[in-house]
């Protein structure tokens, strides 16, 4: 279904009218990506309010909504929803600075805005139940990031620097057709694999080191997310060890996962099983989060997290274990949840590999 006609068909009888001005939301609502622009959305109509920047693209590209040239944005605003008998408008609440805020009450008045959260969780679930033509972009974007790590496992010796391998990730993601060249991905060897989030550097890649990446293509602008460690030369029996709790630990999630699982009680499969093989206090974020038009969306895996999960939503289920100043391991695959389970869109292999 068109996503404005889904947005309109879902929004409750108390909210008359939405703003968008985000990235991700307007290329959800619309499917054209820019660095401006303002969606409104009544349960009639709705308009893409965009400067001359991008205006002739979106002209020719956005065909659910109309299309009018940005002059005085806020007054536009005011005039479209005071035409068709609007008195209040809902904001995103996650999404919109206190300074804006301000600004659209003084500018769009006598409307009123709404700032509760009433508009971002609306919209929130509706982007984590996806169509299939949007898991068919996450499972299009996974298979160019597992022929990436296909490509990568080859690459990788010793002697080269995390940000060789970072640099030849990008390059590969781009080659095969990744549709974002902003990669924001995650190349971490020995030592520095003990960081959750440790991004490349010069540091030399040696024998014994794991190699942590986390790296996603994106395709028609859904992303894909996945992690895999390997490593080079030989590893300890301690290094074997954390490896294989990691991937025990992520096989007992999906065993939990199914249509009414809920978040927190997935995440402490998991959680659970490191802490009782001795590791507890080593793996200190969650389990996953669901994937989308951005890599971090909701709802997650984690011990708060009391949603259950529906066919439809994407998320990812990555475990790790970081022992602090020696090593880390984490394995992270991209899933679909399915009326009789999941199903999981990512192929790389995750027995340990030892380059």
């Amino acid at each position: 279904m068109d996503k404005i006609r889904r947005f309109q068909a879902a929004m409750p009888e108390n909210m008359e009218a939405a703003i968008f001005r985000d990235p991700a939301n307007r290329f959800y609502l619309t499917g054209m990506r820019s660095s401006a622009g303002t969606v409104v959305i009544t349960k009639k109509y709705a308009w893409l309010i965009i400067d001359f920047r991008y205006l002739e693209e979106a002209q020719r590209e956005v065909k659910n909504c109309g299309v009018l040239e940005e002059k005085d944005v806020y007054e536009q605003i005011r005039t479209l929803l005071m035409a068709e008998g609007i008195s209040r408008v809902s904001i995103h609440s996650g999404e919109t600075s206190m300074e804006e805020y301000q600004t659209i009450k003084e500018r769009i008045s006598p409307l009123t805005v709404d700032g509760t959260s009433k508009l971002r969780i609306l919209i929130e679930s509706l982007r984590a139940v996806e169509e299939e033509d949007e898991v068919a972009c996450h499972r299009k974007a996974q298979q160019i990031t597992d022929h990436v790590f296909s490509h990568i496992c080859g690459f990788i010796r010793p002697g080269m620097t995390e940000l060789d391998v970072s640099r030849e990730i990008g390059v590969m993601l781009t080659t095969l057709g990744s549709d974002d060249r902003n990669f924001n991905f995650i190349v971490a060897s020995g030592e520095n694999s003990s960081l959750p989030h440790g991004f490349a550097t010069n540091r030399m890649i040696r024998n014994g080191d794991f190699v942590t990446m986390d790296f996603g293509a994106v395709y028609g602008g859904y992303l894909a997310d996945m992690t895999r460690t390997v490593a080079v030369g030989h590893i300890s029996d301690e290094q074997k060890k954390v490896y294989e709790t990691v991937y025990e630990a992520q096989k007992r999630a999906f065993d939990c996962i199914h249509p009414g699982a809920v978040c927190k009680e997935v995440d402490a499969a998991a959680r659970t099983y490191i802490y009782e093989m001795g590791y507890r206090g080593c793996f200190s974020h969650g389990l996953g989060h669901s994937v989308g038009v951005v890599v971090h969306e909701n709802p997650r895996f984690n011990e708060m997290c009391e949603e259950r999960l529906v066919p439809g939503i994407v998320i990812t289920v990555e475990p790790g274990i970081y022992l602090k100043g020696r090593f880390g391991v984490r394995i992270e695959d991209m899933i679909v949840v399915r009326e009789n389970g999941f199903e999981n869109l990512a192929k790389s292999p995750k027995k340990l590999i030892v380059l």
